[in-house]
């Protein structure tokens, strides 16, 4: 579902002009969009990317329990695959996400800004920063406030893997979930 929401903005927001140099917007059907935007490789299949979702004896040992483990593959509008795995304990979930983009820059455009080393910024309520997982760059953000943190890592400049934690204490639950992800392994993923 969120890969979907991410591909609607991203086909919306796509650039529609005329010619080079002209200032004025053209029509452009969303086929003709989605068109522009596809890649030309092939997605890893979602059951493959469900392999690399953290196994039950690694959760198990921290306290959380499986809620739901879902996948999904898209082939139009854009081509690229999920696989989603929900984490409960007491009140507390962590969701992970894993999508192959198929290298299609404008999937992780949005977050690409954030994940330049040194990037920070700080508000009375919480933080974001750039952050290094299974040496692959990254993005969190953390709010004590709303007690929600998240980490978007982009593997191999082709895959995300995003974790969400809600009704947290602190981001270790979801610095933990996202440790669990053998990236090396995914970025070699063809």
């Amino acid at each position: 579902m969120r890969v979907t929401a991410l591909i609607v903005l991203t086909v919306v927001a796509a650039p529609a002009f005329s010619g080079c140099g002209s200032s004025e917007p053209k029509e452009i059907s969303i086929a003709d969009a989605a068109q522009a935007l596809q890649s030309t490789g092939e997605p890893v299949k979602f059951e493959a990317l469900q392999g690399f979702l953290p196994g039950t004896d690694a959760i198990a040992t921290a306290g959380w329990a499986k809620k739901e483990m879902t996948g999904m593959a898209l082939t139009v509008p854009i081509k690229g695959s999920q696989a989603s795995l929900t984490l409960k304990k007491g009140g507390s979930e962590v969701v992970i996400d894993i999508i192959d983009t198929v290298f299609n820059q404008s999937l992780y455009a949005p977050v690409a800004a954030y994940l330049s080393n040194g990037f920070y910024s700080s508000d009375g309520s919480g933080y974001k920063k750039a952050v290094s997982i299974g040496g692959q760059p990254a993005f969190e953000e953390w709010n004590r406030k709303d007690r929600t943190g998240g980490i978007t890592v982009l593997v191999g400049k082709r895959f995300l893997v995003h974790v969400l934690g809600t009704d947290i204490d602190s981001m270790e639950p979801v610095t933990f979930v996202a440790g669990q992800v053998d990236m090396t392994r995914l970025a070699a993923l063809k």
